[in-house]
């Protein structure tokens, strides 16, 4: 058997980044994930509603949101969301489930979502579940511009699976 015949130099561009890295030693190397500072907002925000809301004696009321594919109503997708708000001791009204065709159409113009958003404005929901944040959107901008669209009505979005905690790439 032969050996790894790989080579073992540094190519150009590692040889730039170490150039690069001792010319600039104070320069931060480390990318910071969009998410993570946006998950802490929305964390914050989604604790401060629900315990206003459970300190006017009641649970808060959700709706489901999920993006469907192929037509297929999302119901793996819908399901763990109702099992979170479960968990969660929040309340799911029988039709407060929301879907889309799945696509890259910003979420304000998404028909399902634009339910979602009048229940919260409406007050007959106080937020919404959903599997991650990319189902509210792919753009930390967008995702953004929801997160401050709940919190100025008063209504959060929860996530079944968090965005990662440390915020760092």
């Amino acid at each position: 058997m032969r050996q790894s015949t790989a080579r073992r130099t540094q190519s150009w561009m590692d040889r730039e980044r170490a150039d690069h890295a001792r010319l600039y030693p104070h320069e931060v190397r480390i990318e910071v994930d969009p998410y993570g500072p946006l998950g802490a907002a929305r964390r914050e925000n989604l604790d401060r509603v629900v315990a206003q809301v459970r300190a006017r004696g009641r649970n808060p009321r959700v709706c489901l949101y999920a993006p469907s594919f192929d037509g297929q109503v999302p119901r793996a997708s819908l399901e763990s969301a109702a099992n979170y708000a479960e968990r969660q001791s929040w309340q799911v009204g029988p039709q407060q489930f929301y879907t889309d065709p799945s696509g890259a159409t910003a979420p304000q113009d998404r028909p399902g979502w634009s339910l979602v958003r009048q229940q919260v404005r409406a007050g007959f929901a106080d937020g919404v579940v959903v599997i991650t944040a990319d189902v509210v959107s792919r753009q930390a901008a967008q995702y953004r511009e929801e997160l401050d669209w709940f919190e100025e009505h008063h209504g959060f979005i929860a996530l079944v699976v968090s965005e990662p905690v440390t915020g760092l790439a």
